[in-house]
């Protein structure tokens, strides 16, 4: 069974001596019911003439067809140009159409009607999770129809007997490009969620499709695996050739916690701002590990051991008679537990006390004293609500400013952080979409 579900326009039912969109498709696919949806202007010329029911009843004549009407009223509707209200309208008459009729195929008439009327049909094709056929009807010049004052005075058996397509071949139907239009959609979407970081969303709209190469969603699929700070990110881009993203692997370290860095700095990005705050502790802790090891000559893995558990811990042996442990002591009341777990505590005090910048003496100050201690505790060891609002409240920083400390304490460590580096990769992504 095909039912058809047509808006009714000013050029329906006969215009310019030739079908109107509604008759057109009619006659070519032949529909068992029809739908007419009239507003209030429409419906004055259907109470006059019943012009649209008795061509309908002639062409099905015509056909050998019977062609069952029902029309839906809309005697109030005079605004015909607003989106939103044809959008839910639409939606709940095809909704009801097909609840009814579970078996048919519905073929919407995108070509009659108001601008809004056709691109709410458009959209539905697109959005319902059952079979609709959008058509359009190209008018018979392949232009806009041209206005002929003197067929407003035929009455609709006189338009009916002029009708030219009753006596040639007239298929000016096309079914709409809709496919088209879907792939444009969620090719926008993916562009939208890579742009948004989202890149696990956009992968798993992606594998399955047939628009995008395997390329594509491979490198995507790699995206997702970055943000896990999965090794394999770099090796697919570098796989497919593209350079100038990930930092030379030859410097691992560096390599590490710039990725780190920039996984913190999408947080801030998405005002994910409880994880920004959580997730700066082990940023601090490695910074001044890279700090201590590059600019004041102190490689802490000649002073601690790995326990079985994987634990880091002050070596009492190693430490036992170095400034460093002169300083500790004197930093910690009834002196410095040397065989403990390290902590960045400890690591800031060696800092604060040997490093040649003042700067990265100021950095460390502000990291611990105003970030940590002040939030960063109670995120990780509360449930509060934090805002950015918050974080300006309590550290008198912005989460901007947090990270700002972050990278300048890389940057005294002599590395320079590739922060354009996840937008580089997004542009490498929308590319390959085509």
């Amino acid at each position: 069974m095909k039912i058809l579900f047509s808006p009714i326009g000013m050029t329906d039912p006969i215009r310019y001596f030739r079908d109107g969109a509604l008759l057109n498709i009619c006659r070519k696919y032949r529909p068992d019911k029809v739908y007419l949806y009239m507003s209030k202007e429409v419906l004055a010329f259907h109470e006059k003439d019943d012009r649209y029911r008795y061509c309908l009843e002639r062409l099905g004549e015509l056909l050998g067809k019977k062609i069952e009407t029902e029309v839906i009223e809309r005697p109030d509707l005079e605004d015909v140009q607003i989106f939103d209200g044809f959008l839910a309208e639409f939606r709940h008459e095809l909704i009801g159409i097909h609840s009814k009729y579970p078996d048919a195929e519905i073929l919407l008439n995108v070509s009659s009607g108001t601008p809004a009327m056709k691109s709410s049909l458009q959209v539905l094709s697109l959005t319902m999770d059952f079979r609709i056929l959008p058509i359009q009807v190209s008018t018979p010049q392949k232009s806009s129809n041209p206005r002929i004052d003197e067929e407003k005075d035929l009455t609709p058996e006189e338009h009916w007997e002029l009708n030219e397509s009753n006596d040639i071949e007239d298929d000016r139907c096309v079914e709409s490009g809709t496919k088209n239009l879907l792939e444009e959609f969620e090719k926008q979407n993916i562009v939208k969620l890579i742009n948004s970081y989202d890149y696990a969303a956009a992968y798993a709209i992606a594998k399955d499709s047939g628009m995008f190469t395997d390329k594509f969603k491979e490198l995507l699929s790699a995206a997702a695996a970055r943000l896990k700070l999965e090794s394999r990110a770099r090796t697919v881009f570098q796989k497919h050739g593209i350079t100038g993203i990930f930092t030379n692997p030859k410097y691992q370290d560096f390599a590490d916690i710039e990725e780190y860095l920039l996984l913190i700095k999408i947080k801030i990005k998405k005002e994910e701002y409880a994880d920004f705050l959580r997730s700066i502790t082990p940023a601090i802790f490695e910074l001044f590990v890279m700090y201590l090891k590059n600019r004041c000559g102190f490689d802490i893995a000649d002073y601690t051991v790995n326990d079985r558990f994987g634990v880091m811990k002050w070596d009492p042996a190693k430490l036992a008679g170095t400034s460093e442990l002169t300083i500790l002591n004197k930093r910690y009341q009834g002196g410095f537990k040397s065989d403990s777990v390290v902590y960045s505590d400890a690591l800031s005090e060696l800092i604060v006390n040997i490093a040649p910048d003042l700067k990265a003496k100021q950095i460390v100050d502000d990291l611990r004293n105003k970030v940590e201690k002040s939030l960063r505790n109670k995120a990780a060891h509360t449930i509060i609500s934090i805002t950015e609002q918050k974080i300006k409240a309590d550290t008198g920083l912005t989460a901007e400013e947090i990270f700002r400390l972050l990278a300048d304490m890389l940057a005294l460590s002599g590395y320079r952080l590739n922060e354009d580096s996840y937008d580089k990769m997004n542009e490498v992504l929308i590319a390959e979409i085509g």
